[in-house]
C-alpha cells in the first residue's frame, strides 16, 4: 500500500513537473505580447511616395489616398438624395463662385458656370466611400475633396466652350487656391491629349491639367502613380 501511494506521488511529481514546463513557454509568450502591445506602434505609412510637404498637405493626401484606393475619377460614386444632395449642391455653388473669381478663366466657361448657377434646380449628387462629392448643375460637373473642401475637377459641356488664353496662368492661379503651389518642383510636362496644359510635382505625385477640346472644358487636378 505505502510503495502504491510513493508510486502515485512520483506519478502525479512528474505530471506536475511537465504541465509546469508546458505553462512556462506560454506564460513567457503572453509576458512578451503584453509588453509588446503595451508598446506604441507607429503606423506604416501609405503614401511614400509624397514628400513630408506633400503628406501635410490635406488636398494632395486625400487625392493621392483615393487614386489607391479607388483609381480613377469614373469610380465609387453612390448617389446622394433629399437633403443630402441639396447641401451638396449648396457646398458646389459656392465653390463655383470661387473659381469664378480665376481671372484666366476662359469666357466660355465662365458664361457655363454662370448658367449652372442660375438654375433654380438642385441638379444631381454623388459621393463615394472616401467623401469625395461629385454635383452636376446643368451641363457643369464639380468634384469637391471632403477634408478642405477645395475643387478636385470642374469640367464643363457645350459649344460655348473655349480655351484659356493663356493655359499656365490659369493654372498658377488655380494651384494658389488648391494650396498646392507651395511643392517647389512644378513643371510643365508634355500630354498628347490636343487642347490640354499640364503642370507635375513629383514630389506631390500631382497633376494640374486644362484642357479645351471637342466643346468639352476641363480643369483638373489628380494624383499619378
Amino acid at each position: 500500500m505505502r510503495r502504491r501511494l510513493k508510486s502515485a506521488g512520483l506519478w502525479l511529481f512528474v505530471l506536475a513537473l511537465a504541465a509546469g514546463s508546458m505553462a512556462l513557454p506560454w506564460m513567457v509568450c503572453r509576458g512578451y505580447d503584453r509588453e509588446l502591445f503595451a508598446q506604441p506602434r507607429s503606423r506604416p505609412a501609405t503614401d511614400l511616395a509624397l514628400s513630408a510637404a506633400a503628406r501635410e498637405n490635406d488636398f494632395v493626401s486625400q487625392l493621392y489616398e483615393r487614386q489607391s484606393l479607388l483609381g480613377g475619377w469614373g469610380e465609387g460614386w453612390e448617389p446622394l438624395e433629399g437633403e443630402a444632395a441639396g447641401a451638396a449642391a449648396e457646398n458646389a455653388r459656392e465653390t463655383l463662385l470661387e473659381l469664378m473669381t480665376l481671372e484666366n478663366l476662359p469666357d466660355g466657361a465662365r458664361q457655363m458656370v454662370g448658367e449652372a448657377l442660375a438654375q433654380s434646380s438642385q441638379g444631381q449628387a454623388w459621393q463615394d466611400e472616401m467623401g469625395f462629392v461629385r454635383v452636376r448643375l446643368g451641363d457643369v460637373y464639380l468634384i469637391t475633396e471632403p477634408v478642405t473642401g477645395l475643387p478636385a475637377r470642374l469640367s464643363a459641356y457645350g459649344a460655348a466652350v473655349d480655351a484659356p488664353a493663356d493655359p499656365l496662368a490659369l493654372l498658377d492661379q488655380w494651384r494658389a487656391l488648391l494650396g498646392v503651389d507651395t511643392l517647389p518642383d512644378w513643371e510643365e510636362t508634355e500630354t498628347a491629349q490636343a487642347g490640354a496644359t499640364e503642370l507635375r510635382s513629383q514630389q506631390g505625385r500631382l497633376r494640374l491639367q486644362v484642357c479645351a477640346a471637342h466643346e468639352a472644358f476641363l480643369l483638373e487636378a489628380a494624383s499619378f502613380s
